[in-house]
């Protein structure tokens, strides 16, 4: 046992991080990526260790030209230089790497505390119990499962699959949970037990069960609210809209009124049934009719601009009027100074306000990944399209833009029936 008392700590859920007692311990020398790995391999196998082999395989890869005794030479030197790293980040003299017919495992005498291994015992322990305390069980191994296990490993294929391993007890968890907070109508903690799988997985679907919870409690607006946010998070990491399950939320939504079907004996009885509905008007207007004056184009998430630009084209059918849809994309500059600039995301924040303040009150646009914005323009022929491009990239340059704008004509075509 470590003679100091003191516990090592380890993260791994939603990164990798260690403490050691109060001190963090950071392995930062040149070249300790391999030696990471390799700690976080030991680690993540603590109860059976892991065939020196297959860490040959996956830190050095494989190839047929590859000398096997070289591999393992080097294997050899990595452990040697990890129990030194260890050692000079603060952690007390010890064997930490022990060898043993093939079988490498980590070995020390400190107190070690992983959440890896504390999630997998609450699970464990929670499977065997019953009633409140197999769900306060749950309850503690779902709070603890903060991150998708190192993400900045799953380009490995053995760290991911060791990361869909403690996902799907992760996700045994919210299963769990939520057949209990169904079964007693536990909206707060449902919300919560989705909130933080969304977070955790903001593209596995979660916001469409936060998004029927709130409307199970006649939560609207915050449904609303989670339903934008969503679509905009998509259409600019994704380039595409969420599963249609979330849109039909919204189809199949009832306001909260007990007067569902008509009393056939009474002619006025379609007023008790319209009751509800007349008392929302008014939330209604003030939604679709916004308070404030309207001033340049109108900005919208990428599904709802797909809806806008399909009424135009029908529009068009019976009023003829131009329409042009146009692309934009921007790429960063090489850094020529030291001067500190604004990330993507701060560029791309300049440039959508840009576009609205350049564009007329009845264009409309919307974010198209992480780089791409896309235009509907009104009333506006084709080769008008290069001088509203040079007029948005003049804003853009005064407004400290320091990335490059780029239009391409042939990215630029008439809004015609294929968008139906």
């Amino acid at each position: 046992m470590d003679m100091t008392g003191k516990v090592l700590r380890v993260q791994m859920f939603g990164g990798f991080s260690m403490h050691y007692g109060d001190e963090i311990i950071t392995m930062n020398k040149a070249g300790s990526s391999k030696s990471v790995r390799l700690l976080q391999m030991l680690l993540l196998s603590l109860e059976s260790g892991i065939a020196k082999n297959e860490l040959m395989d996956n830190l050095y890869g494989w190839n047929e030209k590859t000398d096997t005794a070289n591999s393992n030479r080097n294997l050899n030197n990595l452990i040697y230089r990890l129990k030194g790293q260890l050692i000079a980040c603060g952690l007390p003299e010890d064997e930490y790497v022990a060898l043993n017919e093939g079988m490498c495992s980590f070995k020390s005498s400190i107190c070690l505390e992983l959440d890896t291994q504390q999630f997998e015992a609450l699970i464990r322990q929670a499977g065997e119990k019953s009633g409140a305390e197999r769900i306060s069980l749950y309850t503690r191994a779902n709070e603890m499962y903060c991150g998708e296990l190192l993400p900045g490993n799953q380009t490995d294929m053995w760290f991911f699959n060791k990361s869909n391993y403690f996902k799907e007890l992760y996700l045994q968890s919210i299963r769990e949970l939520e057949r209990e907070f169904l079964q007693n109508r536990d909206y707060k903690n449902r919300l919560q037990l989705y909130l933080r799988a969304a977070a955790v997985y903001p593209f596995d679907n979660w916001q469409t069960q936060l998004i029927r919870c709130n409307l199970e409690i006649y939560r609207y607006e915050e449904a609303l609210e989670i339903y934008n946010n969503t679509m905009e998070l998509y259409a600019r990491e994704m380039g595409s809209p969420p599963a249609a399950e979330m849109q039909e939320c919204f189809e199949g939504m009832e306001l909260p009124d007990n007067h569902h079907s008509r009393d056939t004996g009474d002619p006025d009885s379609w007023k008790s049934m319209d009751k509800m509905f007349s008392g929302k008007k008014d939330e209604i207007r003030k939604a679709i009719l916004a308070e404030e004056e309207a001033k340049g184009a109108y900005y919208c998430t990428y599904p709802s601009f797909v809806d806008y630009c399909r009424m135009v084209v029908r529009a068009k059918e019976r009023n003829q009027f131009s329409a042009v849809l146009m692309f934009l994309t921007l790429s960063q500059r090489r850094k020529r100074s030291s001067q500190k600039q604004m990330n993507l995301q701060e560029q791309m924040l300049l440039l959508k306000e840009v576009i609205g303040d350049s564009l007329r009150i009845g264009d409309a646009f919307t974010r198209y990944g992480n780089r791409h914005f896309i235009l509907m323009l009104i009333q506006t022929e084709k080769e008008a399209c290069s001088a509203i491009f040079r007029r948005i990239e003049r804003a853009y340059m005064r407004g400290s833009g320091k990335g490059d704008l780029w239009y391409y004509a042939d990215m630029t075509r008439e809004l015609g029936e294929s968008m139906c």
